[in-house]
């Protein structure tokens, strides 16, 4: 049990042994050289277009796999004036992800939905920022970037709870495919800059597959409304142990306890040889804001597991049941509440937790230091 509050934690906090080894980083995926020949001089023709002085964030275009018939979105990154590049968002997490940041920005760009991003992208940075295995492949290339900044081409693949990592040839193809449309598409826009007026945000242009030997026209568009598929709810289920643990714990039916769960970045995680988040679980004391239970896990795994196997953890912990136990984001309200039913527990949707917001970050300081 901790004995510090929000403004620190106690340096008898005993975190997995494995968040603190630097284990071997795994070596990037193999990519066939014409493939990344042939990517690169997509990017190159994109990067030339500078589609970013023209293009927003709003401005997203559908694309469908030549093979697999998968949809994408793909949109320009850059038109703020920091990050130069690309981003296709795919599968359902990811597409999930997009269309909910053009309904609701502001909550789509929090923590809790960043977690879901699905995408490929292609990055310009300066030198300086490219990682050496990535220099390594260019210079194997004879590859050398025209003009200066941040014009070398960073390709990544990014997956929920994974940081990003190198593509693979599947990943090389999907984004071969489809950065030369989005630059079709981008210089489309360039010439139609009212392409978007009187559009409902969820309402998206569609490229033609195959597409057509001419130049792009406005009439190969196809404009159809997306709707996110909803995200796959379930509730956590505790073992007949778990429970048999949590029902012999002494009752405090007058506290409160504030509980969350939420992804780590600043902490990475070595897991099969490639970086992922940490998951943190923490239960503190509502009134007084103290630490009662920590728990970590890695961001690959689902939020139901975390969640509900972290409260049972910070639960046991804490060595008592409280009444009440406060929540914010309703993500973690389908997952809680049976457990919380069985147990007798009020389970409570709130905002803000000042206590909880306070020791969370008290505990992102602490792992970012790391033990002393």
């Amino acid at each position: 049990m901790f004995t510090e509050g929000a403004a620190g934690l106690s340096k008898s906090c005993c975190l997995p042994r494995r968040h603190f080894v630097n284990s071997k980083l795994a070596p990037p995926p193999l990519v066939a050289s014409e493939t990344m020949r042939a990517l690169l001089a997509a990017a190159a023709e994109f990067a030339a277009l500078k589609p970013w002085e023209s293009m927003y964030n709003r401005h997203i275009v559908g694309l469908t796999d030549p093979v697999t018939g998968e949809t994408r979105l793909g949109s320009v990154l850059g038109n703020a004036g920091e990050v130069f590049g690309a981003v296709f968002y795919r599968r359902p997490a990811g597409l999930r992800w997009v269309l909910g940041l053009m309904a609701c920005p502001d909550e789509s760009m929090s923590l809790e939905a960043f977690e879901g991003l699905d995408a490929l992208k292609v990055e310009f940075v300066p030198k300086r920022q490219m990682f050496k295995k990535d220099l390594d492949t260019l210079n194997a290339l004879n590859f050398k970037p025209s003009g200066r900044g941040s014009v070398w081409p960073q390709f990544q693949s990014v997956q929920p709870g994974w940081l990003p990592w190198f593509i693979d040839q599947t990943e090389a193809e999907h984004l071969l495919a489809d950065l030369p449309r989005l630059t079709l598409f981008s210089a489309l826009l360039h010439n139609q800059s009212t392409l978007f007026d009187d559009r409902a945000p969820a309402e998206i242009p569609f490229l033609p597959s195959p597409m057509p030997s001419r130049s792009l026209q406005v009439e190969d568009l196809d404009w159809r409304p997306l709707v996110a598929s909803p995200e796959p709810c379930s509730w956590f289920q505790a073992t007949d142990e778990q429970l048999a643990q949590l029902r012999s714990l002494p009752r405090a039916p007058a506290a409160a306890y504030e509980y969350g769960c939420s992804l780590m970045p600043g902490h990475a995680v070595l897991e099969k040889g490639r970086r992922c988040c940490s998951r943190i679980g923490l239960l503190v004391e509502h009134r007084r804001g103290l630490v009662l239970g920590f728990d970590v896990s890695l961001g690959t795994a689902s939020l139901v597991e975390s969640a509900g196997a972290g409260l049972v953890k910070t639960l046991v912990q804490s060595r008592f049941l409280p009444g009440e136990i406060l929540i914010s984001g309703k993500r973690l309200e389908p997952i809680l509440e049976p457990l919380c039913a069985v147990l007798h527990i009020e389970l409570i949707l709130s905002e803000p937790l000042s206590a909880l917001a306070a020791a969370m970050a008290s505990v992102g300081e602490f792992m970012r230091v790391g033990p002393r």
